[in-house]
């Protein structure tokens, strides 16, 4: 098939609400020309007059921007000295506190069950990075996963990982046992003989534990499944399954940041002609409610979509290949 004729195949085979924009003209308008002036000595001085009162106010506003900038980076540096200096050290055990030796015991955690010389640290790394890098700011230029130590004894069963914050340690505890990487669910937990220290109240933990039990059941997360853009047969041909990829990739961008996309391969005994699912993972949960609302209920290709939330785990599962059942 060739590049155009695909392209025109997906113009057609997505429907829309809203009837897109009209073609903007590609060409200057006369303005841009420069007409109008001509040789008039009268007409060229005040150009030029205009032209050097328009740079005088670019150099000042250029100024005023830079004294800004200075005065904002020496108010930040002042109060960085003064949060250093007068912060009371219990203060590095809040759960979105930056990292320091002092707080690493409650960022640290255990992870277990790990398939034997399968596994390396720079798939945990990866993992838990993209798992936990909504809850980051910049997951790019501060990623959740510190460090990654793994097995002492060269074995590989277990690692540990250093996280960013302990609110992000407290976000991967609810994973256990609901994490699978390469066929096995990983054990996360607390590494031997941590104790809570009493500046980790209560309530900030049910409120972890309850936030990330909203994903897990199904609740706005920033993650959509989509059912019903093919069945599994036309998934089982890679060049249906690359266009179709190409497709949802560039439909979802119009809601947000799609982060990852996946679309699991099904088992030699699933019907071939059962819905094969499709996930997209945005950089935000707005973005993701925005998909939804959108593709659920829309046509494609004459067949209605049915979209829904799924908890991360269950896109990384099936970004992974594992089948992802049905609704």
């Amino acid at each position: 098939m060739s590049e155009r004729s695909r392209t025109r195949r997906r113009e057609s085979r997505w429907s829309r609400s809203r009837s897109r924009s009209p073609v903007r003209s590609s060409k200057w308008d006369s303005a841009a020309d420069g007409g109008g002036g001509g040789d008039d000595p009268v007409a060229r001085m005040a150009a030029l007059q205009q032209q050097q009162l328009l740079m005088q106010q670019q150099h000042q506003a250029l100024l005023m921007q830079q004294q800004a900038q200075a005065a904002a980076a020496q108010a930040a540096a002042i109060a960085q000295a003064t949060t250093i200096s007068q912060q009371p050290p219990a203060n590095e055990m809040a759960l979105d506190a930056p990292p320091t030796p002092g707080n690493k015991k409650q960022r640290e955690l255990y992870i277990g069950n790990l398939a034997v010389g399968i596994v390396h640290g720079e798939m945990l790394r990866e993992l838990f990075n993209a798992v936990l890098g909504h809850m980051v700011p910049d997951p790019v230029a501060t990623p959740p996963v510190l460090e990654v130590k793994q097995d002492p004894t060269g074995r590989g069963r277990f690692a540990f990982i250093e996280l960013r914050t302990a609110a992000l340690a407290l976000a991967a505890l609810q994973l256990d046992k609901q994490l699978d990487l390469c066929g096995r669910a990983m054990n996360i937990g607390r590494p031997k003989g941590y104790v809570d220290p009493p500046q980790f109240a209560q309530q900030n933990k049910l409120s972890m534990a309850q936030m990330f039990a909203a994903q897990l059941s199904g609740g706005p997360s920033n993650c959509v499944l989509i059912e019903g853009l093919a069945n599994v047969q036309t998934m089982r041909n890679e060049d249906e399954k690359r266009e179709l990829y190409d497709e949802v990739y560039a439909e979802g961008s119009r809601f947000g940041s799609v982060s990852g996309l996946a679309i699991p391969t099904a088992p030699p005994h699933i019907p071939p002609d059962q819905p094969s699912p499709v996930i997209l993972r945005y950089s935000s949960v707005p973005a993701a409610e925005k998909c939804k609302a959108a593709m659920d209920g829309r046509q494609f290709d004459d067949n209605t979509l049915k979209a829904s939330f799924v908890a991360e785990p269950d896109f990384y599962k099936a970004y992974h290949g594992d089948w992802f059942p049905q609704q």
